[in-house]
């Protein structure tokens, strides 16, 4: 079972799946279209991460008939490059061992760390795949108003590469790439991070912005300009650029804060009041690590984003969403699920009160709103024996649906809440699926348990 999607989706429906994988100081989103073509944005497997990260996506990329040998078996159908820097297509060897690469998009930019060997092993698939599969199997995309691909229904288009804004043409093969920059008609030496790849996926009228490292200069001279009359900068989930770094808002070579009063050349806002996000997703690694997300930066989208819901891989660690058919849409942690280690765990009780009736729920139910929820922990094997070795774990995500389609909050039990970390008290308060996990550690036992709880509020 492909939790915890699956307590979202039917298999039987045409759905959007995609995966913001936890990949420390990098980038790496894979998503799954409804005819189960593949699309992974940038790519950063390391020593540490190598195990996980391939596993992961071994359990979210689809079987498939290929042709080429006849087997069923797994692959990806476009990787995209959104630039040239170590953190957006390291390991890529590693992927492209197990789940092959059949295309790439590629930004036309150089890169800053040409002498790497991921660089080096990126230069060479990009030759072997053209040779393979013909000079179509890798693309500079066009940014154009127009889809540069529509995937099971689904609208790709791309609004930033090291091109020019373009109505006409989708893309250009590397053939025509290279005429032109020996011609010298297209500039040299621009920043790779102003020519990253920005793509709006649009299914269902639901929207994913996919903004690679593009920092304020690709925003302010080349993205609005083209194509704020569109409606394609407007978003439901933002992927945020270069960590949450300060770079989308300003330049952090001259400019030690994001203050557009005192450096308005160098400084610009406008773009996230065009995004206007409902949710704000942060791919990034600990904070002191290279201190991202940028205090100021997260300031500023947690203020432009739905009730502040902005979230990092660093704190949420692998993050799962859909975009159903019927335009439902959510993003969870991918650690809701159950599991258990060892033969030890436990179960978890509700009590509804509604309307002065109180009585038991059972996960999964249908409560109406406003409902009162008491949750608690019940073991008959010793997990939660003796109290003081045991820790406990609870956080909500919350899928809101129909007119609360933005609530998607994601948050812990807060500690001046019930002091009985045994217990969990909530009110139903938004239409959607509700997911509660209690994670349980019984450190003197080692003894770990993760269970799920499923709510779905409806008005009354």
């Amino acid at each position: 079972m492909n939790y915890p999607l699956s307590f979202y989706t039917d298999a039987e429906q045409d759905n959007l799946i995609f995966h913001l994988l936890d990949v420390g100081e990098g980038l790496m989103c894979l998503i799954v279209f409804p005819d189960d073509k593949t699309l992974l944005f940038d790519c950063n497997v390391t020593g540490d991460n190598e195990t996980e990260v391939i596993s992961y996506l071994g359990r979210q990329i689809p079987f498939r008939w290929n042709s080429e040998d006849e087997t069923d078996s797994q692959w990806i159908d476009v990787f995209v490059n959104s630039h040239r820097d170590d953190d957006h297509y390291r390991g890529l060897s590693k992927v492209n061992a197990k789940y092959p690469i059949k295309s790439i998009w590629d930004s036309g930019q150089s890169g800053a760390t040409t002498q790497s060997s991921d660089y080096q092993y990126y230069m060479r698939l990009r030759r072997s795949l053209r040779e393979k599969y013909g000079e179509d199997a890798v693309i500079v995309p066009k940014p154009s108003k127009f889809p540069l691909a529509t995937v099971g229904g689904a609208e790709i288009f791309c609004l930033n590469s090291a091109l020019d804004y373009n109505d006409e043409t989708q893309y250009l093969t590397f053939a025509k790439l290279l005429s032109l920059v020996e011609s010298k008609a297209l500039l040299e030496g621009r920043p790779q991070h102003t020519n990253s790849i920005v793509l709006s996926i649009n299914y269902k009228n639901r929207g994913l912005l996919l903004t690679g490292d593009s920092d304020y200069l690709a925003w302010r001279d080349k993205i609005v300009p083209s194509f704020e009359d569109t409606g394609l900068l407007k978003t439901n989930i933002l992927v945020a650029s270069h960590h949450g770094s300060r770079s989308f808002f300003t330049d952090e070579t001259v400019n030690d804060t994001i203050d557009q009063t005192e450096n308005p050349e160098t400084t610009y806002i406008d773009h996230i009041y065009e995004i206007s996000p409902s949710l704000t997703l942060i791919p990034c690694g600990k904070y002191d690590s290279a201190h991202h997300p940028n205090k100021e930066a997260l300031k500023i989208y947690m203020s432009n984003t739905t009730k502040g819901q902005v979230y990092t891989t660093n704190e949420k660690w692998d993050l799962a969403g859909f975009i159903g058919e019927d335009g439902r849409w959510t993003v969870t942690p991918a650690r809701m699920y159950p599991w258990k280690s060892g033969k030890s765990s436990f179960t978890l009780k509700c009590m509804c009160t509604y309307n002065g009736s109180q009585y038991e729920v059972k996960s999964g139910e249908t409560l109406p709103l406003e409902s009162s929820l008491r949750f608690s922990i019940h073991s008959s094997v010793g997990i939660l024996d003796p109290y003081a070795n045991v820790s406990v774990v609870w956080e909500v995500s919350n899928g809101g649906i129909e007119d609360h389609h933005e609530h998607q909050d994601i948050y812990y039990k807060g500690a001046n809440e019930n002091k009985s970390k045994y217990h969990f008290e909530r009110v139903v308060s938004y239409h959607g699926k509700h997911l509660l996990r209690c994670f349980v550690h019984n450190k003197k036992k080692k003894i770990k348990a993760n269970q799920i709880f499923v709510v779905n509020g409806e008005p009354a």
